[in-house]
Order: structure tokens, then sequence, then C-alpha cells
């Protein structure tokens, strides 16, 4: 049977129609995957991927250990950097009945005050991928929240890197107070564009280029599969240099106390002592009252009493040979004078 004139139109119609809707979606994949293909994958990626930085530890400043002849030069550090942890947030992958309890349980973990608590839930509430929880946390309270977080999560069904760790290293002080004012320490909070810490003054100010370090990249996975753990390398981390000071710190914690009982015995209001090698010019130590305590600089620049104590007045506030022996001269021409 021969179809009608008027049908074989509208299957040829239908056809080229056919044939041209099947055309466009050859372009459209065309334009998707080979021309636009760079693009596409680009922001695939950065949904699913995410870059964390591999913390370097800055350098160290070191004690002189070789004054005597034959003594062990065993490395000695005045300061020290032990690695710390933030806590971070993805609050996409916390739904909205969870969030609450999270925060709460956080601030339980955490021990945090009623302000604390309030930006952490602040946050976790933010629609974002990565929000920052908490800082300068130490293992135990990483291990703790981990412990309650991961049986939780998958309890809940929830993804496992929704709450993520990031590694970070902070100054620490075996010594506490010792050589605080000259060496100073760093402030908290790091430079936003370059990363790197940034000194409140003393010998990390002056060799601060030198003790610098360079981050690392790491690349993770965004999925409920992955662990925020893992990943892949993309450059290693690189260390600051050290610096070899000639102070040793026997010498001066010997000097920071006989001038500490010095000042108290004259009832003054401060002192300092420098104890040198006239042969060579080294210092072996110097020693100032009142202390100076790095850990605790942020008590030290909020009060203008306790900035004082920052300073090393031996080198801000001595008065030269000269200037001190200019009255006496003029005592002597005086007196010489009357005779």
């Amino acid at each position: 049977m021969v179809p009608h004139l008027s049908t074989r139109k509208r299957l040829v119609c239908v056809s080229i129609g056919l044939f041209f809707l099947f055309s466009l979606l050859i372009v459209q994949f065309f334009k998707i995957q080979i021309i636009e293909g760079d693009k596409w994958a680009t922001q695939a990626n950065r949904q699913h991927q995410l870059i964390v930085v591999e913390p370097f530890k800055r350098g160290l400043f070191y004690s002189n250990t070789s004054l005597k002849l034959g003594h062990p030069e065993n490395p000695q550090a005045f300061v020290i950097d032990v690695p710390k942890f933030h806590l971070y947030a993805d609050s996409q992958g916390i739904p909205g009945e969870y969030k609450e309890e999270v925060a709460k349980r956080l601030a339980s973990i955490l021990a945090l005050n009623s302000r604390e608590s309030h930006k952490v839930k602040e946050q976790i509430e933010r629609k974002s991928r990565s929000r920052k929880l908490a800082l300068w946390l130490d293992r135990s309270q990483m291990d703790a929240v981990n412990s309650w977080w991961f049986p939780f999560a998958k309890a809940k069904k929830l993804p496992r890197n929704a709450l993520f760790f990031v590694q970070d290293y902070k100054r620490s002080y075996p010594f506490g107070k010792l050589l605080g004012q000259v060496l100073h320490t760093v402030r908290e909070e790091r430079d936003s564009r370059t990363h790197q810490a940034i000194p409140t003054g003393g010998l990390e100010l002056v060799f601060d280029r030198i003790l610098q370090g360079k981050e690392g990249r790491r690349q993770i996975l965004r999925s409920p599969r992955h662990s925020m753990e893992g990943g892949e390398i993309l450059s290693l981390p690189e260390d600051g240099a050290d610096v070899y000071l000639t102070i040793n710190h026997y010498l001066q914690a010997v000097a920071e106390e006989v001038i500490a009982k010095a000042v108290k015995r004259a009832n003054a209001k401060a002192g300092w002592a420098v104890l040198m090698e006239p042969r060579t010019g080294e210092i072996w130590a110097l020693a100032q009252y009142p202390y100076f305590e790095p850990e605790n600089y942020k008590r030290y620049f909020n009060s203008k009493e306790e900035q004082e104590h920052t300073k090393v007045k031996a080198i801000t506030d001595p008065y030269e040979p000269g200037s001190t022996m200019k009255p006496l001269t003029l005592a002597l021409a005086l007196k010489a004078n009357l005779e």
C-alpha cells in the first residue's frame, strides 16, 4: 500500500526536524566537551576538589652551647614550633536540622564560653564550603572532636568531611619568659596575603626574612566517600632557616635572676644587665627586669605601662659615656676657675 502524499510530507518534515534537533544536540555536546571543555572541567573540580595549605615551620632561635672548650654542642632552642589545628566546617554538608546540635556539642567538647559558642553557631549557619570554627586547638582537642563527630556523622548519614581540621604551627617557649625582650614573638593572626607570621618586634622582626618559610599545597576531594585527611600533595612546604645566637641559656637565666633580685633589693622600677666577651664582643647574656612573656604578648601591648617592658632597654635607653662625663668635666672646670 503506497502512503498518501500528505503522509509522506509529514514523515519527511518529522525526519528533518529530528535530524535538525539531533544535529543541535551534537553541536552542543561538541561545544561543551571540546570548545569549552577546560572551563567546565575547572568548574567541576572547584565543586569536588579543595586546595588545602600545607603549613611550614618558622625558623628557630638556638642557644650558644659551646662557651667552654670541649663543651658538648647539643642544640638547645629558645623557641620551638608546636603543631596546632584549626577546625573548619563545610556548612553546606550539614543539614539545617542538625546544625544547632552540632554547634552545641562542639561548644561542650571544646569548653567554649558563650561568646565563642555563639560565633561557632553563626559560622555553621552560613552557606559556605569552608568556615573557621575554632583556632589553635591541640591534638587532644582534635581527637575529642573526631571521636564524637565520626560516629555521629555515620549515624545521621552526614558527610564525614563536613567538619575537618587544618594543621598549623604555633610558637612555644620552653624557657618561658627567658630572653623575652630580645626574642619577642609573632602574632596569632597571619598576613592575609602572604600567610606569613607577623612579628611583634625583637629578633623575630630583625631576622623575619630569614625565618620565613614557604607553604605547600595539598589537593583533597569534597565527597562523603573521601576524608579530608587524604589527598594529593601538589607542593611540599619549605621550613624557614634557623638562627644561632651568641647568648647562652644558662648564663641568661643567671643574669635574669640576679638583675631581678637587684631591682627588688634597691626598690627600683627596672634594671638591665649585659654580659659580654670583651675579646670578641659576643653578647653572652642580655637580661632585663621586669620581664616580657612572649606567650602573653597581647596583655603587654594592650597596656601602655606594660608595653614599656617589651623594649630592650639596654639598646633603647642607655646614655652615651661622653654625655654622662660632661657634668663632671664642667664641675672640674668651675672648681678650677674658683681656685
